[in-house]
């Protein structure tokens, strides 16, 4: 027969009187001290000569446990009490009391069992039988002393042992979860160091544009003011005075480190910054800001990656033995025990003592109940009923990116060079002749002539040489610039799961000669129930939060035998919650290829100018724009400059929204956070030749970096619903082959389940301790399983004494409703069911209560932990409690009546309990029912 549990009869146990107790007396041994003193008293008696081990060490003991033995439990008059003595020691109580050894032997006994007490240890020492030489030793010092009724009397603890740290332990505090629970130190280290990380990039990205280092100029001196402007012909003159005179001069601007910091900016970084840097072998001085951005940057992603990403656990479902379980290998079954072994007790107490009455049931058979459903079906009628169920997901994903740049440069040079050479030689002879004339010719209106009679001849010979020399250069420089960068990036993503399952049901009386109806009838259990006496026992009664909470957790969803499938770890992260870190490690659990990696924190963009101007008067302009990539803003410019110019030189470059004197002006400015493109334009006069770079240095916006965390959290998120969704076709296509499957479980496995769940959680409140010190296996070097000596033999002894000591097998329970629960599963509690009916009550109780009885012989220990939250080791406890228990253990004492086997009590009777079961009766006929004594049983 099985037990249904189903009551106790329980009353408080009748409180004693101060005469009716023995109090043991402490001479040797410490107690008015604190535990750590009494502990170290006690074990320094128990290893001295004063001890006494055994009850024939002296002629005393024997003859007080022989009295012990001859007086039993019940009560006696002096006389009689003396008499016993007399019998059975052959002296007097009289004699016995005041004999030189009766006052320092009694002495030794109770501080013996002081000390054991204690020490939850007799070890070395027969406790319970020296408890009975303590009691007869009572016995005969109070015959003596002429008490009227004498008896054995329960003995008592002078003072109330501590438990072993002082102090009653305090239940901890529920956790509040994730973020209720301290990290790890390891997990506590890498969160310090990724914020030192965060302060180093943040003050990094605040120095200005003056704190970058000093550039190195090579500049000569320059006029003043630029000149007027010159005519065509002063501006040939000037020129060729220029190349006279050599005023033709060249210079550079560029920075000593480019992106370097200065001193003053690097002192004026944070203590802890400098520190962060040095850390990572970064040197600030040399070191460009670029790189020590990108560092810090890798760093932290590096850091970000070891944090532990909180996942929920998911095993794969197979099967062991007839089971299913979550588990996969030796790494899933063994481990070392999160705490250590417990050392204190819960706050639960006994409630006092009773006779176990037990209900103990058996089916006795099954029998049609009311009316389930009647399938009516016409004559020549064809019924079939066919559901099919059709499930079809599909997503689609098409990204295309496309990006065209095109650059082209030309550049022509053409140059001419041609040389004509005349030459000529003229000779010439003049004859004069002077006959007394001779003309004067001045500039203006007036010519003078005068006569002459003179006569002279004059030869001359003159020779000329004509050379010419033309040189030309033509410079054609022709820049086309056409940015065409083709990036194609197409991703599609097809998914398509399907699953149909099609049910037919019919009926068929097309052929038929007559109407026909199903009738369908539930089906109810008749059980035979009777009571049973099992004694009287110390009874502990408790009530337990949400008892069938923890099987409801741990159910699977359906049993696959010779099959495993795993389902995907859940997907919970808000895109916020996506980092460097931790994508990488999604992405892998759902198999998402394609991810991009987060944008880098900072970049840079440049453009270059150069010319040559052959020509006066040597002005030139040029313009250009840089484009920035999309999710980044200019933060600083750099610019460098190398020149060959003319006198009087000018040359002025625009960044932005900033103006820049070549000459004079530093070459890191501050940007305006200019996004898309800055503009750059340079023009200036007296350059012969000129060269110029432009470097744009853009930070990562967090616009940019919320788009990646969006796109990213998008990917996974669609790689998990594929993962779920392949794990539930696995798990319906495997369900629908399954066939048949009958509902629900045994109703003897059920009982052990909700058992051992009650039993659990009733010794959680006892020992107040949720499991977490237990684990005595470890894994050996090949792999296997194995005890581990040193946990096996701390925990053990504490396994057996809480399974032996409390008679689990005859626990009783009751069920609450799902109200007494958390009520925000009231809505699923509420609804949870099952053909077994007691399992179903199991399931939705919000609450459930459980007496548990004491196995007879453990009382003693039980109190004794109650008492120290320690278990006794090494022998049986001695009957030595405080006062507050020794009223059920003197009764439980007492009980004589107690049988060794159950007895019946009454006649039994009939339990009928409703299934979810239904059957289809034989034929269209209607259920009867006829009464057969007190019962209604049906008739057909």
């Amino acid at each position: 027969m099985n037990e249904l549990f189903r009551f106790l009869v329980m009353r408080p146990a009748d409180l004693p009187a101060d005469t009716d107790v023995h109090t043991l007396s402490a001479h040797a041994v410490d107690t008015g001290a604190g535990a750590p003193a009494l502990r170290r008293s006690a074990k320094a008696f128990l290893q001295s000569d004063a001890v006494v081990r055994s009850v024939t060490d002296d002629p005393l003991g024997v003859a007080a446990r022989a009295v012990a033995a001859a007086l039993g439990a019940d009560p006696r008059s002096n006389a009689d009490a003396a008499a016993a003595i007399q019998s059975a020691t052959g002296s007097s109580a009289t004699s016995l009391a005041t004999g030189s050894g009766f006052t320092p032997y009694r002495q030794r006994v109770e501080d013996t069992l002081i000390a054991a007490k204690a020490l939850s240890d007799s070890s070395g020492t027969d406790a319970r039988a020296l408890a009975l030489v303590a009691q007869g030793l009572d016995a005969i010092a109070r015959t003596a002393a002429g008490d009227a009724e004498i008896a054995l009397r329960p003995l008592v603890m002078p003072v109330a042992l501590p438990t072993p740290d002082g102090t009653r332990p305090t239940p901890e505090p529920p956790s509040t979860g994730q973020g209720g629970t301290e990290p790890p130190p390891d997990e506590t280290r890498t969160r310090a160091e990724i914020d030192r990380l965060d302060r180093a990039i943040a003050a990094l990205k605040g120095v200005p544009a003056t704190g970058f280092a000093a550039e190195t100029r090579v500049i000569p001196s320059r006029p003043q003011a630029r000149p007027a402007r010159a005519t065509a012909d002063t501006a040939e003159r000037a020129r060729a005075t220029t190349s006279r005179t050599g005023g033709e001069s060249s210079g550079s601007i560029t920075p000593r480190i480019p992106w370097a910091l200065d001193a003053a900016a690097i002192q004026g970084l944070p203590a802890t910054v400098r520190s962060t840097l040095r850390a990572l072998a970064l040197d600030v001085a040399n070191t460009p800001l670029p790189v020590m951005l990108r560092t810090l940057d890798d760093q932290r992603g590096a850091l970000l990656a070891t944090l532990k990403v909180p996942i929920s656990e998911v095993a794969a479902v197979s099967l062991v033995g007839s089971a299913l379980v979550q588990a996969s290998g030796a790494a899933d079954l063994v481990g070392s025990p999160a705490a250590g072994m417990p050392t204190g007790h819960g706050s639960i107490r006994p409630v006092g003592v009773g006779d176990l009455l037990l209900v103990k049931e058996h089916v006795l058979r099954y029998e049609g109940g009311e009316l389930a459903h009647v399938e009516n079906v016409l004559k020549s009628e064809h019924l079939d009923r066919e559901t099919r169920r059709l499930e079809r997901t599909e997503t689609t994903i098409l990204t295309e990116q496309e990006t065209t740049k095109e650059e082209e440069r030309d550049t022509q040079s053409t140059d001419r060079f041609s040389l004509s050479r005349e030459t000529s030689s003229t000779i010439k002879d003049d004859t004069q002749f002077k006959a007394g004339l001779s003309v004067d010719a001045k500039y203006g209106p007036f010519v003078e002539v005068k006569a002459n009679a003179d006569f002279a001849t004059n030869h001359s010979s003159e020779e000329s040489t004509k050379q010419a020399s033309e040189f030309s250069k033509d410079v054609v420089a022709r820049s086309v610039s056409k940015v065409v960068d083709r990036v194609l990036e197409r991703r599609t993503t097809t998914t398509l799961e399907e699953f149909e399952e099609t049910y037919s049901h019919g009926f068929d009386n097309s052929a038929g000669t007559g109407n026909i109806s199903g009738v369908y009838q539930w089906v109810d259990k008749v059980l035979q129930a009777q009571v049973y006496n099992y004694g009287k026992r110390m009874l502990f009664d408790v009530t337990l939060p949400e008892p069938g909470t923890a099987f409801i957790v741990a159910q699977t969803k359906g049993k696959l035998e010779g099959q495993t499938f795993t389902a995907p770890v859940p997907f919970t992260l808000t895109p916020t919650q996506v980092t460097e870190g931790n994508y990488a490690f999604w992405a892998h659990q759902y198999d998402v290829t394609g991810i991009e990696a987060p944008p880098p924190p900072v970049k840079t963009f440049s453009k270059a100018f150069d010319g040559t101007v052959p020509q006066d008067p040597y002005e030139f302009s040029k313009s250009a724009d840089i484009a920035i990539d999309d999710g980044y803003q200019a933060k600083y410019a750099l610019w460098t400059a190398a020149w060959n110019v003319y006198g009087g030189a000018e040359w002025y470059l625009l960044i932005g929204n900033n103006a820049l004197d070549v000459f004079t002006d530093a070459t890191y400015i501050d940007m305006a956070g200019e996004v898309g493109s800055v503009s750059v334009a340079t023009f200036g006069w007296k350059l012969r030749d000129f060269a110029a770079t432009v470097e744009i240095f853009c930070e990562r916006t967090a616009r940019a970096m919320t788009a990646w965390q969006l796109k990213t959290h998008a990917a996974l998120t669609q790689g998990y619903l594929a993962k779920q969704q392949a794990y539930q076709s696995q798990l319906d296509e495997a369900a629908a082959a399954a066939g048949v499957v009958i509902s629900g479980q045994n109703p003897m496995w059920n009982s052990r389940i909700v058992t051992t769940e009650l039993r659990k959680q009733c010794l959680t409140l006892l020992t107040a301790q949720q499991f977490d010190a237990f684990g005595a296996l470890e894994t050996s070097a090949e792999g296997y399983p194995q005890p581990a000596l040193a946990r096996s033999e701390q925990q053990m002894p504490y396994v057996r004494f809480f399974e032996q000591a409390f008679e689990w097998e005859h626990i009783v329970y009751f069920f609450y409703p799902y109200f007494w629960g958390w009520k925000p599963a009231w809505s699923h509690r509420m609804l949870l069911d099952d053909v077994d009916t007691e399992f179903a009550d199991f399931l939705r109780a919000g609450a459930g209560r459980v007496v548990f009885p004491v196995r007879p012989g453990f009382e003693a220990a039980v109190v004794h932990y109650l008492e120290t939250g320690e278990i006794w080791n090494g022998g049986p406890a001695p009957d030595i409690s405080s006062s507050l228990y020794v009223p059920i253990v003197k009764e439980i004492q007492e009980a004589t009546g107690a049988p060794g086997d159950e007895v019946p009590v009454g006649d039994p009777w009939l339990v009928r309990l409703p299934t979810t079961l239904a059957k289809l009766r034989p034929d269209d006929a209607l259920p009867t029912w006829t009464k057969v004594g007190e019962e209604w049983q049906p008739s057909n």
